[in-house]
């Protein structure tokens, strides 16, 4: 487009031509109809061509005129699209969204707030991403996910975490061991007792953090395995080869085989949060941010 011609040229050309006439179109668009005679002509001028036949009793689009009222009814249609769609996307009504999540993870805020956000959102894509706490950070740091569910603690200054669900730990016992016959269970009795462990690489930091549990009791792990999934420690449980400190949300697999216990004078705390790089914020991300914190 020439450079001295503006949108509101073509709003202007647009009315005279579906008008017809140079005072309804000038009513139409509350200016004067000697203001829009001008402007009119002005395009004209610009353009080098004449868009109407002008005459005392009316007006009528030439040729030319008609193959450039085609072009402006796209031109300005195109525009205002653009204009709805970028508002949209500032209200984070449209766009991606790639979230990371640990598969292992029972917590229900998770597929409830994927559902709230997804039929509040239609049109935004959701990506969900399968990772553990450490992948999800890396990723974060990557710029390759947008915003991931994991375990704290996390260590990463870069990121903003944003605590969401605190729960106890608790014991989870083979159904024939003897400390399952206490419905409350110290860390000290737990001295020498074979230890399923989360493994490190798992990355949620409930390993770090059970070894912590362990030293601050004045006891070492008798750590004889370690698996990434809940489901597979369970199952180690079950089997009868040790015991395992898990969130107490596990109790939702119901495993057979295995018991759980209360952990006392004081059971330790793990959670669920939520992560993200605060330079990469964007609309989309912010409301689905407000969703999960009406869930939390």
């Amino acid at each position: 487009m020439n450079q001295n011609i503006e949108l509101r040229h073509l709003r202007y050309f647009l009315a005279v031509a579906e008008e017809l006439n140079f005072g309804r179109a000038a009513e139409r668009l509350n200016i004067t109809q000697p203001s829009l005679s001008r402007q009119i002509q002005n395009l004209e001028k610009e353009l080098g061509i004449i868009l109407f036949e002008r005459n005392p009793r009316q007006i009528k689009l030439t040729a030319p005129g008609q193959i450039f009222l085609t072009e402006a009814e796209q031109i300005l249609l195109r525009f205002d699209q653009g204009i709805r769609i970028i508002k949209r996307a500032n209200r984070g009504e449209i766009g991606q969204l790639t979230v990371g999540f640990q598969g292992s993870s029972v917590y229900d805020i998770i597929p409830i707030s994927i559902k709230v956000f997804r039929e509040r959102f239609p049109e935004v894509e959701i990506i969900m991403q399968h990772m553990t706490t450490s992948e999800q950070l890396i990723a974060l740091s990557e710029n390759n996910l947008d915003v991931g569910f994991v375990t704290p603690p996390i260590t990463d200054a870069n990121l903003e975490l944003e605590i969401l669900l605190q729960e106890p730990l608790v014991l989870a016992l083979p159904e024939n061991h003897p400390l399952a016959a206490h419905s409350e269970i110290s860390i000290a009795a737990l001295a020498n007792e074979p230890l399923i462990l989360a493994s490190r690489d798992r990355g949620c930091g409930l390993h770090e953090q059970i070894f912590d549990i362990y030293q601050k009791a004045g006891l070492y792990p008798n750590v004889v395995c370690a698996a990434r999934e809940m489901q597979v420690m369970l199952g180690f449980v079950a089997a009868g080869m040790g015991i395992s400190l898990l969130p107490s949300h596990v109790k939702n697999f119901q495993r057979t085989g295995v018991v759980y216990r209360t952990l006392n004078p004081e059971a330790p705390i793990t959670g669920l949060g939520i992560a993200w790089k605060p330079e990469n914020i964007i609309p989309v991300l912010l409301a689905f941010l407000e969703i999960i914190r009406s869930l939390a």
